[in-house]
């Protein structure tokens, strides 16, 4: 949720590193159970302040200007999840070269 991985410095105590531990997407409070599908790997500090919130949902020109960063690599394995996400045809999709 946060963005930081096993090993990484906390954010909010130096002297120790980030744990992961698994969190439910939908809280079992609100109706998610313990199936794969509805469990992620979130630090400690992600899960121990969630109280039963989400985080909100990222604003589409920040998820859009974050895609435009990422690389080439990055955004074909983004296209080819969202394909098969929507169930749509796949396409061979090239980069543009520069002339």
């Amino acid at each position: 949720m946060c963005g930081m991985a096993a090993g990484d410095t906390d954010p909010y105590n130096s002297q120790r590193t980030v744990r992961l531990t698994i969190g439910h997407i939908i809280d079992k409070s609100k109706g998610g159970d313990d199936s794969p599908q509805n469990l992620r790997a979130v630090c400690t500090n992600c899960n121990e302040g969630l109280q039963n919130s989400s985080p909100p949902k990222p604003d589409r020109i920040l998820l859009l200007a974050q895609v435009r960063r990422a690389t080439i690599q990055d955004q074909k394995i983004l296209l080819e999840w969202l394909l098969k996400k929507f169930n749509l045809e796949a396409h061979k999709i090239e980069p543009k070269r520069k002339s």
